[in-house]
């Protein structure tokens, strides 16, 4: 049994897909959680599914990108709850584009979400943590981050800083007893991933359930995941189970990386 009760968790991205299954699960164990989103309605509807099963949570309005937003997150949780004692980076953009095609905005727009906001929420909250006995950040990378798809060149280079930023924070972030790990997860069928998908194959010019049939039986489980799966993976990293696991990449892929 996990029981997390008394612990405060912060999950970004938390209104929909794997944010929103992570801050359930955490509030399942009895955590008590900040979701952070940009998009109120949703939002307000994700902290109501959660308060509704009785736990304790305060939704966090805010554009992770924006100059002092990082700390504001982090100051708004403690304020709320008096401590912090995991950081879940989930927030992200994916980028469709072949790699002569890429923009500076474009680029600028993909590395604003999921390298720069996820460095500064991870210092904002190893700040807190330090001075707390330590705590466990978990950022979400991508299995894209090892593959050569010139058309994701934005993203997956993005990823491939999330990897870097894991690497080096736990290295640093050790002696404080904060652990540091990431997540990869496989195809999820998630809004980003459907609408990933759907630009893939237009581009392409192939039948759309042809061509998510052909990214499902390419995995070695033949199987695609689910947000509550890879909740389950990212909940484990933040537990006592995995007290001594630290600067390490899990995937959950199926197998799509097979190292």
């Amino acid at each position: 049994m996990i029981d997390l009760a008394g612990q405060v968790v912060i999950v970004t991205g938390a209104a929909q897909g794997l944010g929103l299954a992570t801050a359930l699960g955490f509030a399942q164990h009895r955590a008590k959680v900040a979701l952070v989103d940009n998009n109120e309605a949703t939002l307000n509807e994700a902290v109501k599914q959660i308060c509704d099963r009785g736990a304790e949570c305060i939704p966090v309005l805010a554009d992770i990108t924006a100059a002092g937003a990082a700390a504001g997150i982090v100051r708004q949780t403690v304020a709320a709850f008096g401590r912090l004692d995991v950081l879940v980076n989930n927030a992200g953009i994916s980028s469709i584009q072949p790699l002569l095609e890429v923009t500076e905005s474009e680029w600028d727009k993909v590395f604003a979400v999921n390298v720069k906001a996820l460095f500064f929420l991870l210092q904002a909250a190893a700040s807190v943590m330090k001075d707390s006995g330590g705590g466990s950040i978990i950022n979400v990378s991508s299995p894209a981050a090892r593959m050569t798809r010139e058309e994701y060149v934005a993203y997956s280079t993005s990823k491939s800083a999330v990897d870097y930023i894991t690497r080096t924070a736990a290295a640093a972030l050790g002696r404080y007893g904060i652990r540091v790990n990431a997540v990869s997860p496989g195809r999820m069928d998630t809004a980003m991933q459907r609408t990933n998908e759907a630009a893939s194959a237009a581009a392409a010019g192939i039948d759309l359930p042809a061509y998510v049939h052909s990214r499902t039986v390419d995995i070695p489980l033949r199987r695609r995941t689910t947000p509550e799966e890879v909740a389950q993976a990212i909940i484990w990293l933040a537990t006592g189970p995995a007290s001594y696991v630290t600067a390490n990449r899990l995937n959950i892929s199926g197998g799509l990386e097979l190292d």
